[in-house]
């Protein structure tokens, strides 16, 4: 359940009209119920033929539009799927277009002003700052095979410029298809992470996962483990590789990463050091149910509502993971989520949508995953990073769980960072609408945390060698 314009995967669907009297070329922007930004792009073809865009940045959402209609001084559209629409009208006194957004029997006010690409175009100053200045690194364009999953994996190195071998560090990615640069929103997180890294002296592996952009097997098969499987042949590569030291090499992950650094740590003694950010404690079906809880309540879905929805997840999650086979876990979920729709709790076309994430070996795997085990059995320093306005894995649920499996371990470091999201941004809120217009990547204060104790930590297992 997400906000007034969630899950936009429909077709924009309009029909074709005549010349309007306003040029309605060109890019427009609005705000629906004065928290969700709609950007639109119109443009004429031509045979005559109106084409357009449609991108919800808060979403991550782009899509094409397929039938335009601009009328006489009028402009409309609907989202069928969605059962949702616009019609406006354009006023010359406001140089816009005046209309009304309606979605599920709901109707609020949208405004449509003009506007250019460049205005449209995301702030992203630190990545703008990497490519502006001169780098103290070099980064080499390298490729590493999996022989546990048949597939290689591409990604970027970047070594620090002097006398090596210098200390090193994976960088493992949070849930979905992620690129090695963790591109979300018009952020590249761990290009910013590897930069401010490297130019301190340590070098930083980061790859595409696999099945993404230029790494080879199959994403949509693949579960927790097999994301660990990856970052274990990153780790085997770092070890060959001449500008490395092999007895200084740590994995650090966020969010999902942040299970998968643990795994991989447990299982490798020589390893030298694990980072985890905004990493869960408690078992996934725990935190899934009340990360989709904070998430609606920040969508401003009423009280009342979001107690439905918690009791629907909690009921449909434990169904899931008391099913060890993931296709019969799967087939419970869609029924229960049939039922659920039957019965009103869910809007029409919810059911199929969430049917299909939930019955994915991915979903199934991360809802049964305990992280307290694995945890436990890490001996390698830790640093345990959460933000405080994480409303995705929240650090009041999780760095507790963390703090008692690792209670026992005397160099682990728990810590939650004031003000920051679960992307590691100094956030207003900490919900995901914000992601894409915060203008900071990565907050200087994880950076700056990250630095210090990787630096601290390879120079104590230097100086025990």
């Amino acid at each position: 359940m997400k906000s007034i314009l969630s899950g936009l995967l429909a077709t924009l669907l309009l029909a074709a009209g005549p010349a309007c009297a306003i040029d309605a070329g060109g890019h427009w922007k609005g705000r629906i119920a004065g928290s969700l930004n709609v950007h639109l792009e119109f443009s004429r073809a031509a045979d005559g033929k109106w084409e357009g865009r449609l991108a919800v940045p808060q979403q991550n959402f782009k899509t094409t539009v397929e039938q335009l209609e601009v009328g006489e001084e009028r402009l409309g559209f609907r989202l069928a799927l969605l059962n949702a629409g616009f019609n406006a009208r354009w006023s010359e006194a406001d140089q816009a277009w005046i209309g009304t957004w309606t979605q599920n029997g709901q109707a609020v006010p949208l405004r449509l002003e003009r506007t250019d690409a460049a205005a449209l175009a995301p702030k992203r100053p630190q990545m703008e700052a990497i490519a502006a200045r001169q780098p103290t690194y070099a980064s080499v364009e390298v490729g590493f095979a999996n022989p546990a999953g048949g597939h290689v994996l591409a990604g970027s190195l970047t070594v620090p410029q002097g006398q090596g071998p210098f200390p090193a560090v994976v960088l493992v990615h949070g849930s979905g298809p992620t690129d090695r640069d963790q591109t979300i929103f018009g952020h590249k997180p761990f290009l910013v992470l590897a930069d401010h890294l490297s130019r301190q002296g340590i070098a930083v592996l980061r790859y595409d996962k696999r099945g993404v952009k230029q790494s080879g097997g199959v994403y949509a098969l693949a579960t927790t483990r097999d994301f660990a499987s990856d970052a274990e042949a990153a780790v085997a590569f770092l070890r060959g590789r001449p500008e490395v030291d092999a007895k200084r090499i740590g994995v650090l992950g966020h969010s999902e990463g942040g299970m998968i650094a643990p795994m991989v740590a447990s299982r490798d003694p020589k390893l030298a050091f694990v980072v985890t950010l905004g990493s869960p404690g408690v078992r996934g079906e725990l935190l899934m149910v009340e990360q989709i809880a904070l998430g609606t309540r920040a969508a401003g879905m009423p009280e009342e509502a979001v107690a439905r929805e918690r009791e629907l997840n909690r009921a449909v999650f434990a169904a899931i993971v008391a099913e060890p086979r993931s296709a019969l876990a799967g087939d419970k979920a869609r029924r229960m989520m049939e039922a659920a729709e039957r019965d009103g709790l869910l809007s029409a076309g919810t059911a199929a949508a969430r049917a299909s994430l939930f019955a994915s070996p991915w979903f199934h795997a991360f809802l049964r995953h305990e992280p307290g085990p694995v945890l436990r059995s890490v001996r390698q320093p830790i640093l345990v990073l959460n933000g405080e306005r994480d409303l995705q894995v929240p650090a009041a649920m999780n760095l507790g769980a963390i703090r008692t499996a690792l209670k026992e371990h005397p160099r682990a470091v728990v810590k939650e960072l004031p003000a920051l999201n679960h992307l590691f941004q100094t956030a207003r809120t900490g919900a995901g609408s914000e992601y894409a217009e915060i203008e900071e990547s990565l907050a200087p204060l994880a950076l700056d945390t990250v630095g210090a104790w990787i630096l601290e930590t390879v120079a104590q297992a230097r100086s025990v060698k």
